[in-house]
């Protein structure tokens, strides 16, 4: 029989090893900001930066777990890390000379990768839990663009795209930034301010892009379009076209919710990055302006901060549950303890007498203190 999980202890930090489990999430100090959820199977990096960059003590490990488990979760982190030697490799890094051409090699190399991304994925949803170890502050774009990919498979996972298209999806992800590369290196990792005459030559890698990989040969006109039109917004502000609509090809306008969701909240030498709540509040206020309103839906759906189930601390003190959630994932429908007592169903979203109720925060050690009291 397998081994499971019979209880937690707390370690240091100091301590933890690849595999250890999360019996609690973890908090960075000082703030509510949840850095790991519950039930997250530690790497080497995620350890290291609890360490080294959050500064958090002690964490609450399970003292048994399956072997299983574990496994597959090494596996994936496995495929992970080799997916992004692989782009490294690809790509290079944006401190070396712009590429002028794109090889076989390395598409071979990209298809690769995409095997291993989809496979993981299907496998394994908790695997888009890895994208936060991508995030540091010397963000390349190699691994920017795994992060994208990630995500627009995720999406796409919820869209029910086919297996085919889901190939196509991802490689175009992995590869929708390449164009960057052809472009002066001071340029990309200038660290404040682009002047106009920079933002110009910025604004051309996905042209960039698009030329390096048709002019290699191994990419069909959904990819290479993709490439092309990951900067186009829905309402025809975007560039290099000003494409507007279905103008936008279906895998670009997925591409452009995941590239720009990553971009911001993701770490930047001149600015921290936006909390989730923040991003997801700004990509639902662009659906049917930036954004098609329907892959909006879909990444939501993906990536909701406030899952079915979850605790909540709501702006006047009470904790609640979430039982469903809206058309705005932010406001979803909570189960909370009156004031006069009994339960009351609350509909954040659609009741404008909630209007200026709000949720506080997913802190579960905050809720074990009010509980207690």
């Amino acid at each position: 029989m397998a081994n499971t999980a019979s209880s937690s202890m707390k370690i240091r930090v100091e301590e933890l090893e690849s595999g250890m489990v999360t019996s609690e999430d973890v908090i960075e100090p000082g703030s509510e900001r949840v850095l790991l959820l519950k039930g997250t199977v530690l790497d080497s990096v995620m350890i290291f930066n609890l360490k080294e960059r959050y500064n958090v003590g002690e964490v609450f490990i399970k003292k048994a777990f399956s072997a299983a488990s574990i496994s597959a979760e090494m596996r994936a982190e496995i495929n992970i890390h080799e997916s992004l030697t692989t782009l490294k490799d690809v790509f290079g890094s944006d401190d070396q000379k712009p590429i002028t051409e794109f090889s076989k090699e390395a598409s071979r190399q990209i298809s690769n990768v995409t095997n291993e991304l989809i496979t993981s994925l299907y496998a394994d949803d908790n695997i888009l839990l890895k994208m936060h170890q991508l995030q540091s502050y010397d963000d390349y774009t190699y691994k920017h663009c795994l992060r994208v990919a990630m995500m627009s498979v995720t999406i796409g996972k919820s869209l029910d795209l086919p297996r085919k298209q889901m190939r196509d999806l991802c490689e175009a992800a992995l590869l929708h930034d390449i164009g960057k590369r052809t472009i002066d290196v001071d340029i990309i990792r200038k660290p404040g301010r682009l002047t106009d005459d920079e933002f110009t030559a910025i604004k051309k890698h996905p042209q960039n892009g698009y030329i390096l990989l048709r002019k290699n040969g191994s990419y069909n006109e959904d990819i290479l379009n993709a490439v092309l039109m990951h900067h186009e917004k829905y309402d025809g502000t975007g560039y290099p076209l000003g494409l507007k609509g279905d103008q936008i090809t279906y895998l670009a306008r997925i591409i452009t919710v995941a590239d720009v969701y990553d971009a911001l909240t993701s770490n930047r030498p001149y600015r921290q990055p936006w909390s989730v709540a923040e991003a997801e509040e700004f990509m639902m206020g662009g659906a049917n302006t930036h954004f098609d309103y329907d892959i909006i839906t879909a990444f939501l759906a993906a990536f909701a901060p406030f899952p079915v189930g979850s605790k909540v601390i709501l702006s006047d003190g009470r904790v609640g549950t979430v039982v469903s959630n809206t058309t705005n994932v932010l406001r979803p429908v909570i189960r909370v303890t009156s004031f006069m007592g009994g339960e009351e169903i609350i509909d954040l979203y659609n009741d404008f007498k909630y209007l200026t109720l709000s949720i506080k925060s997913l802190d579960k050690r905050e809720m074990e203190l009010i509980e207690a009291k």
